[in-house]
């Protein structure tokens, strides 16, 4: 994913908590592209990723009244916190519903990102935490402090954890790459 501009939150963030609803949907549109990479790697569901950003929105709109600013990466942070919710309760009303569509999945994410299901399925030998980070990141673009807030661990850890991760992952994909190697 292409590192997207970082944009200064604060005045937009300012004139939302008084009210204003342009300064509102100018965050919205600022930050739905990242977060719905984001909720639709989680759902793996177009449509689920959409309603589940829009219920996000709506709650963060509400949750104006008794959100303070102290910096762009703890709202991002607050922000995520009430996408995770939503992601949440989202999977626990699905949880009696089994219904997978391999070739569903397929279709939509080759459009979008041709190794998305390899990628996927490398992801799937990490651990919960390491998969959360690398989305994170290359799903939302967050930026370390980002992530830290969003984790509730230091930016530091969050550099080292992704460094770990993608050396797990490197790992991972060389010994998928030599199981499928042609043997001479």
């Amino acid at each position: 994913m292409s590192t997207r501009t970082q944009h200064n939150l604060q005045p937009l963030i300012k004139k939302a908590l008084h009210g204003e609803t342009e300064a509102f949907h100018e965050i919205v549109t600022l930050l739905q592209d990242r977060l719905f990479a984001y909720a639709l790697s989680r759902t793996r569901q177009r449509e689920d990723a959409l309603d589940i950003l829009q219920e996000t929105f709506i709650d963060l709109w509400i949750s104006f009244d008794g959100f303070e600013y102290s910096s762009d990466e703890e709202f991002l942070g607050f922000v995520y916190i009430i996408l995770k919710r939503k992601l949440s309760r989202h999977f626990k009303k699905r949880a009696d519903v089994v219904e997978f569509n391999e070739q569903h999945i397929k279709d939509s994410y080759d459009i979008l990102y041709p190794d998305y299901q390899y990628i996927e399925g490398l992801l799937g030998h990490l651990g919960e935490q390491d998969r959360e980070l690398l989305r994170l990141r290359y799903w939302s673009d967050l930026s370390f402090a980002g992530i830290a807030a969003v984790m509730g661990i230091s930016e530091n850890t969050a550099k080292v954890r992704h460094h770990r991760a993608l050396s797990k992952l490197q790992q991972i994909a060389n010994e998928d790459n030599e199981r499928y190697a042609p043997k001479h």
